[in-house]
């Protein structure tokens, strides 16, 4: 008969190469793991003082994705040695010196150039080497793990190549680029199993490294320090037109950015956490992103310059980045996720009236930023109430009472001659029409989250 034998997964003769044995199999994975939780920590750290968006975008999903491909690796060792090495500790002193020689990098060039040009392209040639070396049939598990790896690390790569030549290319930077390769070839490459050369320049990594959870914007963003946020309000005003109210909601998506840079300092803080928390978290900071990104295209599509006519403003992550512990505005984010629960004021009503207004990709991106919404519902009982120690009321009460506390602390933040309504102005650009909230009050406040103990 010629059905395809051993599920089809090889021939006989592919089956009988020897390839990689169990001991360096798991040595390699442990590396992988290591070097991407290591990744996880770059993003965590460059997303608030990385100034430029689309840099932030990427981080957001590139430290999910690195945590994501983490996580099986992780289970396949334990899989394969009782009791499994630790996977919380570098695996060698000279991969972890090539790893923290790239905190070293100082201009958002020679962050991309460090990761996306030295680091992840060595990641994926040598996930490719192993793919191709490993015995198809009896390290199946392996394999298929690291094929989805490398599809979606190709595509990592890709947008770094790009992102580097968008910034002047690797020719700016090449003697950076050559200083860490030779720490990387010093650490026996990815793998470190290659002939190793400890010859080395000075080392950048001369001070301890100290994260800058600082957000910034870069000068596209010409309203950045107008705090003034009308949307806050205006997307839930009684009296105003569904159709507003949908532009209000598409705003205040594209003004998430600010949660990303929130949640990246929450997690970088945290110790000693599951692998499980750091996958869940940095999924929910990377479906926050891809809200404010839901809201920018929505803008872009109507033709909206939405960097210089809408301010973008950091607000939100200055306020709990700058004056709150990490436990604090974890309690501010939960509140506010309890506070869009409810289907009169909370996701549904964005849905609905996006729906109302007749606008259909207004309402598909509602309809999955709700659906995210109840995920991070989820996430926030599972890894902030939980671990808090603290009962629903006692956390919830915290969220409030510091998202209140701390919205008087952006005055120091604010130049005064930039603070405006700007709402009046962009309803009659977008929309051809007065706003129906004309001779309103706004500041810089986000009014949903004081109805979460409600």
């Amino acid at each position: 008969m010629n059905i395809p034998s051993l599920a089809g997964v090889c021939s006989y003769d592919q089956a009988a190469q020897i390839g990689i044995d169990v001991d360096e199999t798991v040595q390699r994975l442990v590396r992988y793991a290591w070097i991407n939780k290591r990744l996880m920590d770059y993003g965590l750290y460059w997303i608030n003082p990385t100034p430029e968006w689309e840099v932030k975008e990427a981080l957001s999903l590139h430290t999910y994705l690195a945590t994501e491909h983490a996580a099986p690796m992780r289970k396949r060792v334990s899989e394969m040695r009782n009791p499994p090495p630790r996977m919380d500790v570098p695996p060698d002193d000279r991969l972890e010196r090539f790893l923290n020689e790239i905190l070293a990098a100082e201009t958002t060039l020679e962050k991309l150039v460090a990761v996306y040009g030295v680091l992840r392209p060595a990641l994926l040639a040598e996930y490719q080497k192993h793919y191709d070396a490993a015995n198809p049939l009896v390290d199946y598990p392996t394999r298929r793990l690291l094929r989805s790896m490398i599809v979606e690390e190709d595509e990592t790569v890709a947008w770094g190549a790009a992102a580097i030549d968008a910034l002047g290319g690797m020719s700016q930077v090449e003697a950076w680029r050559s200083h860490l390769q030779a720490y990387l070839d010093a650490a026996g490459g990815i793998s470190g199993l290659v002939a190793v050369s400890d010859d080395v320049p000075p080392s950048r990594h001369v001070q301890p490294f100290t994260p800058d959870f600082y957000p910034r914007r870069d000068a596209r963003f010409v309203q950045q320090g107008n705090f003034v946020f009308p949307p806050h309000a205006v997307a839930r005003m009684e009296g105003v037109s569904d159709e507003e109210k949908t532009l209000a909601l598409m705003c205040k998506r594209t003004l998430e950015m600010d949660v990303p840079e929130v949640m990246a300092r929450m997690i970088a803080e945290s110790e000693k956490q599951p692998w499980e928390y750091y996958v869940d978290m940095t999924r929910q900071l990377w479906d926050e992103a891809r809200h404010a990104m839901m809201g920018s295209v929505y803008l872009q599509h109507r033709g909206i310059d939405w960097k210089r006519e809408i301010p973008l403003h950091p607000g939100f992550s200055l306020r709990l980045n700058q004056h709150m512990s990490a436990l604090e505005a974890h309690a501010v984010l939960y509140t506010i996720e309890q506070s869009l629960m409810p289907a009169d004021t909370g996701k549904k009503y964005e849905w609905v009236t996006a729906g109302a207004a007749g606008d259909p990709l207004a309402k598909l991106f509602q309809d999955y930023d709700w659906a995210d919404e109840v995920l991070h519902v989820h996430i926030g009982r599972e890894w902030g109430l939980a671990l808090s120690g603290m009962s629903r009321a006692e956390f919830v009460d915290m969220g409030q009472r510091k998202a209140s506390e701390s919205e008087g602390v952006l005055e120091a933040y604010a130049d005064p001659a930039k603070q405006f309504n700007w709402w009046p102005g962009f309803v009659q650009h977008v929309l051809g029409k007065a706003t129906t909230a004309q001779d309103r009050e706004f500041d810089t406040s986000d009014p949903v989250y004081r109805k979460a103990g409600s």
